[in-house]
């Protein structure tokens, strides 16, 4: 059988999850995570994993808290996964919107050398106590190639200058100097952007439902792991200000308006790189239905429903 991989991403909150649970509905296949917060254990309604974890769902929630990790190791786990669909004849559907996993997948990674833990400790420090702002500045003043990089993209930036650190040489020079080599050639990219307001909307409320639920137990507990504000999994959507809010510096509601108003402007974000960064023959569709109908017009007589259990 042909090596296929089918790819659904899309900005936060565009309904990417429950697309491919209802293709999962009608296809064979296995439903691989490329969320780069939804990978964290312990915090499955701050990141919006699915629930419950069916035996489809695969690299969700998998991960510690307080492991180091990287999208090179999530490519490295995603080859596994795809591979062991592949050997049972399912077919691999790769969903989430995190741009650096997405990048990883359609694109490969340039061998950079790996980082010394003293380097990457010095450079957090180093963040922690300058702020991001900051630290991107003096980022900025070592590599100008530095300001193509956004501000508040912390693992970018922190990136960029521990390999600065390590290496003397820019992260960009890297990226040039090592051409990337794509793990993957048969893997079709097809992206949900829906109405915008629509999808606000959706944001909106889907911050509500979190709050409501048991977002903020899992933020306390993340804080009970004394985790720096710039690890990975604080970043995720609404945690920032739900530990202002614990912390008593902000109000329930302000917490709620700003962390909906900071999630619109990430999607936003997102849109535009899946509009200019991802590769010329992308499908884009504004609504679940078309790319439901899409796919198993595509794939569902090669991969009829079963009822075999997946791999475990």
């Amino acid at each position: 059988m042909e090596k296929e991989i089918v790819v659904v991403t899309g900005p936060t909150a565009s309904g990417k999850s429950a697309t491919c649970d209802i293709i999962a509905n009608d296809l064979n296949c296995r439903v691989i995570n490329c969320d780069s917060k939804q990978i964290y254990r312990g915090v499955p309604i701050l990141t919006d994993q699915p629930v419950p974890v069916r035996d489809i769902h695969k690299l969700y929630g998998y991960v510690e808290p307080t492991q180091n990790y990287s999208a090179g190791l999530w490519l490295q786990d995603v080859k596994r996964e795809v591979q062991q669909a592949w050997d049972d004849n399912v077919l691999p559907v790769i969903t989430g919107g995190s741009g650096m996993y997405i990048n990883s997948l359609v694109n490969g990674i340039s061998d950079i050398p790996a980082i010394d833990p003293e380097v990457r400790k010095t450079a957090r420090n180093l963040l922690e106590s300058l702020g991001n702002a900051a630290f991107y500045e003096a980022l900025v003043a070592r590599d100008s190639n530095a300001a193509r990089l956004h501000h508040n993209n912390t693992h970018q930036i922190l990136r960029a200058f521990e390999v600065l650190e390590q290496t003397g040489t820019s992260i960009f020079t890297w990226w040039e100097r090592s051409p990337r080599i794509k793990p993957f050639e048969n893997c079709e990219v097809l992206v949900l952007l829906p109405p915008r307001n629509k999808l606000y909307d959706k944001i909106n409320r889907r911050f509500l439902t979190m709050m409501q639920t048991d977002a903020i137990s899992e933020v306390k507990y993340l804080m009970s792991l004394n985790l720096p504000m710039h690890a990975p999994v604080m970043k995720a959507h609404g945690a920032p200000e739900i530990v202002q809010y614990l912390q008593g510096k902000i109000e329930f509601m302000e917490a709620v308006e700003i962390a909906q108003k900071n999630t619109r402007h990430y999607a936003k974000r997102q849109c535009t790189w899946f509009r200019t960064q991802l590769p010329c023959d992308t499908r884009f569709f504004s609504s679940q239905n078309e790319i439901i109908d899409h796919v198993l017009a595509q794939y569902a007589s090669k991969y009829p429903k079963t009822h075999t259990q997946p791999h475990n």
